[in-house]
């Protein structure tokens, strides 16, 4: 299943839509189905991105969640990954990624903490220093 979001039901419908691809993530069967839905979730992102209105910045949500899934998928199909354990490490990130999110996604406090954390602490891109 394909979760899609129409930007006519706006930031809360993208929100419900992320919701719904994180049950994906968390419910699918381990191992490769779980990378599946994991690009899914990293299209959902990029697919808010892409079409937010010409002129206007596009919202950190979205881009951080982009960001997040590359990397969470990045885990098992970036070149050297593969092994057995690797992708079973990268499984177990995916799938606690997915039930962080579905605990924070309803708080904006709480979802800005969650994208700070896995974009910088979990996935290792470097904070811009201010």
């Amino acid at each position: 299943m394909v979760v899609r979001w129409d930007p006519e039901h706006g930031p809360e419908g993208f929100l419900e839509a992320t919701a719904q691809q994180a049950r994906l993530v968390f419910d699918v069967e381990e191992g490769w189905p779980t990378y599946d839905a994991g690009l899914e979730f990293q299209g959902l992102a990029m697919s808010a991105m892409s079409k937010t209105p010409e002129g206007e910045s596009a919202s950190s949500t979205p881009s951080a969640l982009y960001l997040i899934w590359g990397a969470l998928t990045d885990e098992m199909d970036a070149p050297g990954r593969g092994s057995p354990e690797q992708d079973a490490a990268a499984v177990r990130h995916m799938k606690q990624a997915a039930a962080e999110w579905l605990t924070v996604v309803e708080s904006p406090e709480d979802r800005t903490t969650y994208l700070d954390r896995w974009v910088h602490d979990e996935c290792g891109y470097e904070r811009k220093s201010s």
